[in-house]
């Protein structure tokens, strides 16, 4: 296999979505994960379990991955973390992993390093050191912290690629972080796990892309009255409660629309949608609220942007 290493040369922004779903497990959509190539970077924003697959499936440059950036701490945004180090680093990284979040990433990053500990020295083991160097096997956390719930700050700037951090509303998980990236002027807006707020549309404005989840909940709550009718209370309460702490399609597309982005592309889609019809209802009224370019993430897309 050989990865696209052309990409990281030809001064362009390219964008991989490596998951568009949510936390649902389906054959459609794996969890959260947003790969980027710019400035001979290679970024990862959340590696939701199931998605690193995709950065081999896609063929993308492993041995030269840089950095990951976390919005928080939900499973679905971090259970492939440990497979990213892993197999970047067997893939020939030759440096130590950079691991961005908000407070707690240090305890994240330490307890996927131990749960690895011992996969890691078998193959150093059985490699040797020269080519499985156990140095370049660890990984770096750095904390985002914030003054104030406005702020955006940046975190990481290398060749042009500039990586803001800030805070969005994901109630109790605090702090949660959405990423704003500038390239070339190109702008791409991630809004993590989240409710509209007047900051998010600031944090957003004038996106080429914004990358926003959303989750239905006309069709959630069909599956609640399923549920109760089937004495599911568990299930139906834990459907039930999701529902204040995230956006759903037409909040999302005004969030774009005030923001003045011009392409919305919808993550972290929830409740798995199995069929066509399914799709339409999930994008039901979103046009009317939003007149810029409107995609349904799937796995595996590309997007590719050129200097302005």
């Amino acid at each position: 296999m050989i990865s696209q290493k052309k990409l990281l040369r030809d001064g362009k922004l390219h964008i991989f979505l490596l998951g568009s779903g949510g936390p649902m497990n389906n054959d459609k959509r794996v969890a959260s994960s947003i790969g980027l190539i710019a400035g001979k970077q290679f970024l990862l924003f959340d590696v939701g379990p199931g998605s690193y697959r995709n950065v081999d499936v896609m063929r993308l440059p492993a041995e030269n991955l840089s950095a990951i950036f976390l919005t928080h701490f939900h499973s679905d945004h971090i259970g492939d973390l440990g497979e990213a180090n892993m197999l970047s680093w067997v893939n020939g990284r030759d440096h130590p992993l950079d691991v961005y979040g908000p407070k707690g990433v240090e305890r994240v990053v330490k307890g996927f390093e131990m749960a690895y500990k011992l996969d890691t020295g078998y193959r150093i083991a059985h490699h040797g050191s020269d080519i499985m160097s156990q140095e370049n096997a660890k990984m770096i956390s750095h904390t985002i912290s914030f003054e104030t719930t406005t702020e955006r700050i940046l975190c990481f700037n290398r060749n042009g690629l500039k990586v803001f951090a800030f805070e969005v509303e994901h109630p109790p998980i605090k702090p949660a972080l959405g990423y704003r990236i500038e390239y070339k002027g190109n702008v791409i807006a991630i809004t993590g796990d989240t409710i509209k707020t007047t900051d998010l549309i600031t944090h957003c404005k004038n996106a080429d892309i914004l990358f926003s989840e959303a989750i239905s909940y006309i069709m959630l709550n069909n599956i609640i009255s399923g549920a109760q009718k089937l004495n599911l209370e568990r299930y139906a309460k834990i459907l039930t409660d999701i529902q204040n702490y995230h956006m759903n399609p037409l909040t999302a597309a005004e969030l774009a629309q005030e923001a003045h982005v011009k392409k919305l592309v919808f993550v972290h889609i929830t409740p798995p949608l199995s069929t066509e019809k399914a799709e339409k209802l999930y994008l039901k009224g979103v046009d009317e609220k939003f007149d810029g370019e409107i995609v349904l993430g799937k796995d595996c897309m590309k997007f590719q942007f050129e200097e302005k």
